[in-house]
C-alpha cells in the first residue's frame, strides 16, 4: 500500500476571481507531472482558501516505476559497412550506452532505419522526484496579475510550505521559504504556526482551527447559514451567484450574520439598492413583500466578536448607501439626451472611438437588421431613440461607481427624462443576458438591440485585433459570443451570423476594414455554439451537419438540432440521410451548376424526380422555409424518387449532355438539401 503526500502553500491572500482557475490549474499540473513521471497513486485532492494551496494524493507509490527508455542511434545504412561490420559510429554509440551488438534493435523513423538500444531503467524514490520537480509544476501556472518579490514571480507571496509524505518531511524551497511539518493557523487567531505530525491529521487540525479548506464545503455552509435566515425572518434572500463565490474565496471560516437595513436605503431606487449592497457592500438583500428590509454579509473567522464585525458591516453599508444617494441626485439633475454629446469623452476602445461612434455605428447596424425582421415603422423609432440613449448612463456618477447599474440607471434616468415607457425598457433590458444562463429580455425589440450592440462589439474587436487566445481573453468576446447566440437563438428570426457580422463591418472607416476576415469571427461564435449544443446533449454528429455550412441563421440552426435529435433514429430520418449521402458522393465534386434541361431526360426515374424537386423547390422558396422539420416531412417522396433514380438511371452516361444534365440535376438536389445542413456528417446510416 502507497503512502499519503500533502503539500500546503500558504500565501498572502490570493484575490478571490483567480483562486478556482489557479487551484484547478495546480491540481492539473501536478496530475500530469506525476503521470510524466510514472508515479503511481489512486486520487488526487485538491483544495483552496484565499490564504493556501493544498495537494493530497492518496496511495502514492514510494518509487517510480521502473521503464524501458529506447535510445535512438546512427541510421542502419551508418551504422554498418557493406560487408555487414558495425562502423566506428555504431561502435561509439553502443560503448556510450552500455550496449551489445545482438541487443540492437531496428526501427523505421519517416523513411529511415535506425539503431536502437533499449535499457532498462530502475524506478527513483518519488520523493526525491518530487522535490526536484515541485517549482516546476507550480511555476508554470498561468497567473494573470502576478506579484514579484525576492526575484519570484507568483499570484501572491509564498509565507510558509507544508509538505508531507506520511510524517516524512520532503524538502522543497521556494526563495527563502523552505518545506516543514507545519501549517499557519486562522490569520486572526494569535497562533504563529501549527505542526503537522503527519499527511493525514491535517485534515483533522484544520477542522478543529476552523478552517474549511473545500471550496465547496464553505460555499455549502454560506448557503446552508443563509437559508436558517430565510426561516428565521421569513425573508427572501437574494443569493447571487457572483457574490456568493466572491465571498467564499475571501473567506477560509466563513460565517453569516444578519443586519438591518439602514434607514437611509429607503431613498434610493430597489433596483440601485440592491447593486450597491451586492457590488458595494459585498452583503446578500434580504426582502419582505419587495422591500429590502435585512442583509447579510459573511464575517471571515467563526471565533471572531460577531458585534464588532457587523458595527463595521453597518458603517461601511450606511457609507456605501450616502455615496449612491449623493450620485443620484445629482445624476437627475441631467436628462439622458442632454449627456449625448458627453459621450464623446469616453473611449470604447483606442481604435474604435467613443462611445458615440459605438452607439452611431448601432443605429447604422440596426437600419440594415430591419430588413431581416419582422418590425413597424413606429418600432423601428422606438428602438432608435432606445439606441440613441443605450450608452449615455455612462456619464452619470453612479456608473461610473457601479458598472454593474448600466442600463438600470438609463432606465430609471428615461423616465425621469419623459421619454416613452418602451424605450426605458429596452434601455434597461439590452445589457441581458450579461453572462452564461443570465435572465433574458422580455421585449423582442431589447433583443434586437442587444444583438446589434454584440456584434459591433465583436466585429470591432476582431478589426483591432484583441480576439482572444489560449490564455487571454481582455474584453470578454467568449461571453459576449455565448449571449449574443442565447439572444439569437431565443425567438424567431432569420438573422444569419456572415449578413449580421457584414453589415457591421460596413459601419466601419475603410481603413479600419482591411485584413479583416469574416469566417475567422463566424468560426468564433461557431466554436461557442459548439459547446451550447454540448451541454445539450447534442451528438456531435448532428451538431457537424447543423454548423458545417458557410452561414448559419442561429435559431434555425438551433430549432433544427434539436428536431434531428429527436427523429435521430427514425426509419425516414434514416432512409432521409442515405438518399443524401447517395447524391453526395456523386455530386460533392461537380462544380458547375446550370440550368437544368427536362428535353434531356430519358427515364421515367429521372423526369420524375426532377418534377417532385420542381415541387419541393418552389414550395420551400415561396414560403422562405428555413425549419427542417417542414421539408423533411414533405420529402418522402423526394427520397422514394432519388432511390429509384439511382436504382435505374446510370448517371455517367456515355454522352456528355445526357450525364452533365443528369449531374446537373442531383447538384440543385444537393444544394436544396443543404440548406437545411449538411447530412454527409450524421453517422447513423
Amino acid at each position: 500500500m502507497g503512502k499519503n503526500l500533502l503539500i500546503e502553500v500558504g500565501l498572502e491572500e490570493i484575490p478571490a476571481r483567480f483562486l478556482n482557475d489557479i487551484i484547478e490549474d495546480f491540481k492539473n499540473n501536478f496530475k500530469n507531472f506525476l503521470d510524466k513521471e510514472n508515479i503511481l497513486y489512486k486520487n488526487i485532492e485538491h483544495y483552496a482558501t484565499p490564504r493556501r494551496l493544498v495537494i493530497f494524493v492518496t496511495d502514492i507509490s514510494p518509487y517510480q516505476q521502473n521503464r524501458v527508455v529506447k535510445i535512438k542511434g546512427p541510421k542502419r545504412a551508418i551504422a554498418f559497412s557493406t560487408s555487414g561490420e558495425p562502423t566506428s559510429a555504431l561502435i561509439g554509440f553502443m560503448e556510450k550506452n552500455g550496449g551489445k551488438l545482438e541487443e540492437l534493435k531496428f526501427e523505421k523513423v519517416g523513411k529511415d532505419e535506425y539503431v536502437f538500444i533499449e535499457k532498462n531503467v530502475e524506478g527513483k524514490m518519488s520523493k526525491e522526484i518530487i522535490e526536484k520537480g515541485f517549482n516546476d509544476v507550480l511555476f508554470s501556472i498561468p497567473i494573470k496579475k502576478p506579484m514579484r518579490w525576492d526575484n519570484i514571480t507568483f499570484i501572491r507571496p509564498i509565507r510558509w510550505i507544508l509538505a508531507l509524505i506520511d510524517d516524512e518531511v520532503l524538502k522543497i524551497k521556494i526563495g527563502n521559504v523552505e518545506s516543514k511539518n507545519r501549517t499557519h493557523p486562522f490569520l486572526k487567531s494569535g497562533k504563529d504556526f501549527i505542526k503537522v505530525s503527519d499527511a493525514n491529521s491535517y485534515f483533522d487540525i484544520m477542522i478543529s482551527e476552523g478552517i474549511i479548506i473545500s471550496i465547496e464545503k464553505r460555499k455549502e455552509k454560506i448557503i446552508e447559514e443563509l437559508n436558517s435566515f430565510v426561516k428565521e425572518l421569513g425573508v427572501e434572500i437574494d443569493i447571487d451567484e457572483d457574490l456568493l463565490d466572491e465571498l467564499t474565496n475571501l473567506t477560509e471560516s466563513p460565517k453569516v450574520f444578519s443586519l438591518p437595513l439602514p434607514s437611509q436605503g429607503k431613498n434610493l431606487p430597489n433596483e440601485i439598492l440592491l447593486e450597491i449592497l451586492k457590488r458595494g457592500a459585498r452583503v446578500f438583500p434580504g426582502l419582505k413583500n419587495d422591500e429590502i428590509v435585512y442583509v447579510f454579509g459573511v464575517q471571515n473567522g467563526i471565533n471572531r466578536k460577531s458585534e464588532i464585525v457587523k458595527e463595521g458591516f453597518f458603517n461601511i453599508i450606511k457609507a456605501k448607501i450616502d455615496d449612491a444617494i449623493f450620485f443620484y441626485n445629482k445624476d437627475k439633475e441631467i436628462n439622458l439626451k442632454d449627456r449625448i454629446d458627453s459621450l464623446k469623452k469616453i473611449v470604447f476602445e483606442k481604435s474604435l472611438g467613443t462611445y458615440y461612434d459605438k452607439t452611431l455605428r448601432i443605429i447604422k447596424l440596426l437600419s440594415k437588421i430591419y430588413n431581416d425582421i419582422k418590425i413597424s415603422e413606429e418600432e423601428r423609432i422606438v428602438l432608435d431613440r432606445a439606441a440613441l440613449l443605450s450608452y449615455t448612463d455612462l456619464t452619470t456618477l453612479t456608473v461610473q461607481e457601479y458598472p454593474e447599474l448600466h442600463g438600470i440607471i438609463g432606465k430609471i434616468l428615461s423616465s425621469i427624462s419623459k421619454e416613452e415607457r418602451v424605450v426605458g425598457d429596452i434601455i434597461g433590458e439590452f445589457i441581458f443576458p450579461r453572462k452564461r444562463s443570465d435572465k433574458l429580455p422580455n421585449n423582442y425589440l431589447s433583443k434586437i438591440l442587444g444583438i446589434a450592440d454584440r456584434v459591433d462589439t465583436l466585429v470591432g474587436s476582431f478589426i483591432s485585433n484583441l480576439e482572444p487566445t489560449s490564455k487571454e481573453d481582455p474584453v470578454g468576446l467568449r461571453r459576449i459570443s455565448f449571449t449574443l447566440l442565447e439572444l439569437l437563438i431565443s425567438f424567431e428570426n432569420r438573422l444569419s451570423l456572415k449578413s449580421l457580422i457584414e453589415y457591421s463591418i460596413n459601419t466601419y472607416p475603410d481603413d479600419l476594414k482591411k485584413g479583416f476576415n469574416v469566417d475567422n469571427l463566424i468560426n468564433f461564435i461557431k466554436g461557442r455554439f459548439k459547446l451550447i449544443f454540448e451541454e445539450n446533449e447534442v451528438q456531435y454528429d448532428i451538431i457537424n451537419c447543423v454548423l458545417n455550412l458557410s452561414d448559419i441563421i442561429p435559431y434555425y440552426s438551433y430549432k433544427n438540432a434539436k428536431y434531428i435529435k429527436e427523429i435521430y433514429d427514425e426509419s425516414n430520418f434514416i432512409e432521409f440521410v442515405k438518399a443524401y449521402k447517395r447524391i453526395f458522393n456523386i455530386a460533392k465534386d461537380y462544380k458547375e451548376v446550370s440550368e437544368i434541361r427536362k428535353a434531356l431526360f430519358i427515364k421515367d426515374e429521372e423526369k420524375n424526380l426532377y418534377e417532385e424537386y420542381l415541387s419541393i423547390k418552389d414550395y420551400i422558396e415561396k414560403n422562405k422555409i428555413l425549419d427542417f422539420s417542414i421539408f423533411f416531412n414533405k420529402s418522402v417522396d423526394l427520397v422514394n424518387k432519388i432511390n429509384k433514380f439511382f436504382d435505374n438511371v446510370l448517371v455517367m452516361d456515355k454522352d456528355e449532355n445526357i450525364k452533365n444534365n443528369r449531374l446537373n440535376l442531383i447538384k440543385n438536389i444537393l444544394i436544396l438539401m443543404k440548406n437545411f445542413g449538411s447530412f454527409d456528417e450524421i453517422i447513423k446510416s
